[in-house]
């Protein structure tokens, strides 16, 4: 399992999926930047934040974040398997899907925990650094949790399971291809930046009205979403190459048969 084989295989992938999957992305983005947004249209973050208005709206961001991050998920399984998974019922899927991927997003940040209670206790230094980095490296065990619930209808619990079977042996390899992805992505953020930034200084844009406004936010959505896209295309091309790698032998640690 290379690093080089996944994001070869996840390429066409990203391509085949794009058409479907960016309008998904594009929306689960912006729902994500939405609480900032209002935060800053009230007259700053401080006056809304932890306000009953504002943690309703951040509640309402992060459910269709959520959903459609669980439905472009769905939709490239779909698409890597030959089929067609028709829209509405991908969202009605995910939106199921829900209550397992908060449980597993609140299970995932726990080796995080003892590093943001060092930070807010004495501030960020050496120690809360490598705790953070060794958190990280426990993380990667639940790259593939995600993918287990949507392709193995598992539980929260059970997905995390899988992610850390199928990973267990291959840390390495998804080290790589994280680093791969991450490096890709910001390539990729810091050239189409430039161009959005020389494209609004071409038209004129210096002090933008509502218009330039309203067009800067659309296509900050779409730097955002394709890098999106795009690494759910990887952690789909990495999860097919996981489990045709894994094991059957060992005892309960490859993932059952897709019902």
């Amino acid at each position: 399992m290379a690093a080089r084989e996944i994001l070869s295989a996840a390429w066409p992938l990203f391509k085949a999926c794009l058409p479907l999957c960016l309008p998904l992305a594009i929306v689960g983005v912006a729902a994500g930047a939405t609480p900032g947004a209002e935060a800053a249209s009230s007259g700053g973050a401080r006056s809304m934040a932890y306000t009953r208005e504002w943690w309703g709206v951040a509640a309402a961001s992060m459910l269709l974040v959520l959903i459609c991050y669980g439905a472009v998920l769905r939709q490239q399984f779909a698409i890597a398997e030959g089929e067609r998974l028709p829209l509405l019922e991908s969202l009605r899927r995910a939106a199921m899907d829900v209550p397992n991927v908060l449980l597993i997003i609140v299970v995932l940040l726990l080796p995080l925990l003892p590093a943001v209670l060092l930070t807010a206790w004495r501030g960020f230094s050496a120690l809360p650094a490598l705790l953070t980095m060794l958190a990280g490296a426990v993380l990667l065990y639940g790259w593939l949790a995600w993918p287990a619930l949507v392709a193995r209808q598992a539980g929260a619990l059970s997905a995390i399971g899988i992610s850390v079977a199928l990973v267990r042996g291959r840390w390495n390899a998804f080290l790589q291809l994280g680093f791969s992805l991450l490096a890709a992505v910001l390539v990729f953020v810091l050239l189409f930046g430039i161009f959005v930034g020389v494209v609004m200084g071409l038209a004129g844009q210096a002090t933008p009205d509502a218009r330039g406004l309203a067009l800067s936010r659309v296509l900050m959505g779409l730097i955002l979403a394709l890098p999106v896209v795009y690494g759910g295309a990887v952690t789909v091309s990495a999860w097919r190459a996981a489990v045709r790698l894994a094991p059957a032998s060992r005892g309960g640690a490859a993932p059952p048969p897709a019902p």
